[in-house]
């Protein structure tokens, strides 16, 4: 079987495409999908340009996030960043899905706000879910619900304002139950900016530091502050994660993968593919190929 192709996926509302927000179930996702009402199966791999948080109204099940199976359904939480690789492989499940571009939380934002840079839509916060009790729960529902009402309403020059402060109590309460902490230090938003545009290029903690402002230590106690990460770990997790996408997604050569990714010789490459993942760049490309399995199947 031919390796999928990654689907860029912007953000499109086709009635009300100036918004930057929109709200529906995951259940009217799958029936779309199995109407072919959209012009893709929901499981190719997709890159959203925008967050997506779902909030689980029942059953239990996976998404796939970055080759990972990420929970969502009831009693869940479920957060995916913008920019991060994910598909429906599963049905069975139910969820509010909450889809917004990142401008949409920072119109009335002051630089204090606590979700200038959420901890929930971190693109390395390494647990995306949060287990909710059932009163809590309860109450994340009814602020969904209200923000669905609302959304069904046309538009006009209040529901933008309206529709971001719901969302914003929303993201709100769910940092509280992440627990407190600090603001992020600004070169730190800098520090991801530069990773995810130059990791194909350089793996230099240098070249890292010094386009974020900051010296090579105090960008190593910030990240290991706000992460539990060095700066090494973050920038070869960021690697591996590229080369992991270019070996599911495309048809690259271990050779061709060495020279996009910045190493001189592909024994380099796959030393360091294999000390990270325990495997071979091949033998992860075929385990990923075995998994694959087609939507008519997944449908019967």
């Amino acid at each position: 079987m031919p390796a999928p192709t990654i689907r860029p996926l912007p953000f499109r509302h086709n009635h009300k495409p100036a918004l930057g927000f929109e709200i529906f179930r995951l259940s009217s996702l799958f029936a779309r999908a199995d109407r072919r009402a959209i012009d893709h199966p929901l499981e190719t791999p997709q890159r959203p340009e925008f967050h997506t948080v779902y909030v689980g109204i029942s059953g239990k099940g996976t998404i796939e996030v970055d080759f990972a199976p990420v929970p969502v359904g009831r009693d869940l939480l479920t957060f995916v960043a913008r920019g991060r690789v994910q598909s429906f492989p599963e049905r069975g499940i139910d969820a509010w899905m909450l889809a917004f571009k990142p401008e949409f939380l920072t119109t009335t934002a002051g630089s204090a706000d606590p979700l200038v840079q959420p901890a929930v839509l971190s693109p390395v916060w390494s647990e995306p879910v949060i287990p909710i009790a059932r009163a809590e729960h309860r109450e994340l529902l009814a602020l969904a619900e209200r923000m669905d009402e609302e959304h069904a309403k046309p538009l006009d020059v209040i529901q933008p304002w309206l529709l971001s402060a719901l969302l914003r109590a929303f993201l709100l309460r769910a940092e509280r139950l992440v627990g407190p902490r600090s603001p992020p230090h600004a070169g730190l938003a800098t520090f991801f900016t530069i990773l995810e545009r130059d990791h194909m290029a350089t793996r230099s903690v240098a070249h890292y530091a010094r386009a974020s402002g900051l010296s090579v230590r105090r960008l190593a106690e910030l990240l290991v502050a706000e992460t539990g990460r060095s700066t090494k770990q973050l920038i070869d997790e960021r690697v591996v994660l590229g080369q992991k996408r270019l070996l599911a997604y495309t048809g690259v050569s271990v050779k061709e993968l060495a020279e996009l990714t910045g190493f001189a010789e592909p024994t380099n490459l796959v030393k360091f593919f294999r000390h990270h993942t325990g495997e071979t760049p091949l033998a992860f490309r075929a385990a990923q190929a075995g998994r694959r399995i087609l939507p008519s199947r997944r449908r019967s």
